[in-house]
């Protein structure tokens, strides 16, 4: 793979995040469910962008933050089942929303299922990575 190092350093940045979010969750009270929220959706959009630089072997990727469209940049190449283009579209909000004051409303349960979706997504994602480097 051409821009291995780059790869390697999105997954990185998207175990940073999703370190970050279920630290946070588990450790802080109150717990800042909109950043939290935030951070699993980071998580999702670098992984995403880790394969598509992977598959692309091109440094620059589209600069979105909805996960939805990474994914279906990606669908040419991988095949992206209805559960992960669900959490990604379920995800996409907290990219940007949450950032600001009353755009949207996060509860406790809608930020335990960012995590759920985030951890569908970067497993999904890192097993979809494994596959590309054993092909290289």
């Amino acid at each position: 793979m051409k821009n291995e190092s780059l790869v390697r350093n999105w997954i990185e940045f998207a175990d940073m995040d999703a370190n970050m979010a279920s630290f946070t969750f588990e450790n802080m009270h109150p717990k800042p469910l909109e950043l939290i929220c935030y951070h699993c959706q980071q998580a999702a959009e670098k992984i995403l962008k880790a394969l598509l630089i992977a598959i692309s072997e091109n440094e620059d990727v589209q600069k979105t933050h909805d996960l939805a469209l990474l994914a279906d940049s990606l669908s040419e190449t991988i095949e992206i089942s209805d559960l992960i283009y669900n959490a990604c579209s379920d995800l996409t909000p907290y990219g940007v929303k949450v950032r600001y004051p009353k755009e949207v409303f996060v509860d406790e349960t809608m930020t335990q299922k960012a995590l759920n979706d985030m951890t569908k997504i970067l497993g999904w994602g890192k097993t979809e990575m494994e596959n590309l480097m054993q092909k290289a």
